[in-house]
């Protein structure tokens, strides 16, 4: 599929960003984290290209960046990526976006990683709340 992609559509389309990034996510669920990240981040390379920085789709990458760290234990860099992808989020899509709620949730999931407990506390309330306010209590 991405063999043909970079055929018919070359190498600078969304489309060809999304395989890398789905062939990423095959690599992570494997715990074929190194591969994994090359994926990612040729994915996050053409949407910054294509996209600009300025984009939901990057915020997206730079998530899936974050995943992977964390999954090695990579803390502070999966931090980073996290804080990439809500400054995006925030200019983007505004704080009232379900996306920002789960941005601020993988910050906590970081932080508690750290035993950084009241950090980690204060990021799943701020997910709470925007989860509450948009999507409601039921």
């Amino acid at each position: 599929s991405l063999e043909i992609q970079l055929r018919v559509l070359g190498s600078e389309h969304p489309d060809v960003a999304a395989s890398y990034s789905n062939i990423g996510i095959v690599y992570r669920a494997q715990g074929k984290y190194d591969e994994a990240l090359l994926q990612y981040q040729q994915s996050l390379e053409i949407k910054l290209r294509v996209l600009g920085s300025e984009h939901p789709d990057v915020a997206a990458s730079y998530s899936n960046i974050g995943i992977v760290y964390r999954a090695q234990g990579k803390y502070d860099e999966a931090l980073h990526q996290y804080q990439q992808s809500l400054e995006i989020q925030l200019r983007v899509l505004g704080s009232e976006h379900p996306d920002v709620a789960a941005s601020y949730s993988n910050i906590g999931i970081v932080y508690r990683a750290q035993g950084k407990y009241d950090e980690a506390l204060l990021q799943h309330q701020k997910s709470l709340e925007i989860k509450l306010r948009v999507l409601g209590s039921e």
